[in-house]
């Protein structure tokens, strides 16, 4: 999956019922994180617009900050929170 197509992918908005149910993804932990990302985004389709159940998913990041950074603070935060 290119650049070019995940930009195209994340300027759509799909019908709930058109999107994939991460419940449904099913990932091999023998397999590399790289090898891993790739099986994700092919089962999941859309990594911006997904449903778990019936909730339906809508994934944006502000600003140029590197996904890893966010998550690494939003985990911190949850650990300092509790």
């Amino acid at each position: 999956m290119t650049i070019e197509h995940l930009q195209q992918l994340r300027d759509t908005s799909p019908a709930h019922d058109d999107r994939v149910d991460i419940k449904t993804v099913h990932l091999d932990p023998n397999m590399s994180a790289a090898q891993r990302a790739e099986q994700y985004l092919q089962q999941v389709k859309n990594p911006y617009h997904f449903r778990v159940g019936d909730i339906t998913v809508n994934v944006q990041f502000a600003g140029e900050r590197p996904l890893k950074d966010a998550v690494v603070s939003y985990l911190t935060n949850l650990k300092n929170a509790g």
